[in-house]
């Protein structure tokens, strides 16, 4: 299943209950807080000089034909969804867009310490809402001159601080079926990280 609809599904199961709570817990005036609170993280992303659709197109242009030069220690790290553009990259979707800033989603990528000299990638991607934080996890790596970046999910966990509420653990997919980023480029400048997902869409990341 592609990323997003992945993530999109997870939170149309948990945005209700998470609703509730969130009003019960800390009430009107905190989630009235909230909200600006987000709107203010969400001027200052939107204010960044991130790559318009010319430059993007010329990014990837360039790493299909010579490699985008990504490497493992390069993407490690916490990285901010910032952008999501449409598949032929004419324009940004202003709907995930808006929604992965609103919900503050994150990923992060570092090394599998479970295995000496492991190859493999740890992957974390979170979604905030308020005081909860859904958590998916998983592991991936890299393959090839672009790269390529196939990953699976495991573990999906509904957190309130450092509390689990809800945790649900999932099966590793066939190699064939698992999500994928193509990475396209590392942009040093505004310390962005450009990839393509399985579902087509352009994404951009913020390091943090």
């Amino acid at each position: 299943m592609d990323i997003y609809r992945f993530l999109f599904f997870d939170i149309a199961i948990v945005i209700a209950i998470i609703s509730i709570l969130f009003l019960l817990k800390v009430g009107k005036n905190k989630f009235t807080l909230f909200r600006i609170t987000n709107k203010e993280k969400l001027f200052r992303k939107t204010s960044l000089n991130l790559p318009d659709k010319e430059k993007l197109f010329e990014l990837e242009k360039v790493a299909k034909n010579q490699g985008s030069g990504i490497e493992f220690n390069s993407i490690t790290g916490d990285w901010t969804f910032v952008s999501v553009w449409k598949n032929d990259i004419d324009e940004e979707d202003p709907i995930f867009t808006s929604l992965l800033k609103v919900f503050d989603a994150k990923i992060e990528f570092k090394r599998d310490i479970l295995v000496r000299n492991s190859p493999r990638l740890s992957l974390k991607v979170t979604i905030q809402f308020g005081l909860f934080t859904i958590e998916f996890s998983g592991f991936g790596c890299l393959k090839g001159q672009q790269p390529l970046l196939p990953f699976f999910f495991n573990l999906i966990q509904l957190k309130s601080g450092t509390k689990t509420l809800l945790s649900r653990s999932l099966k590793e997919p066939e190699e064939n079926n698992k999500s994928f980023f193509t990475l396209i480029a590392l942009e040093k400048s505004s310390s962005s990280l450009i990839a393509r997902v399985k579902g087509g869409a352009v994404v951009i990341w913020l390091k943090n």
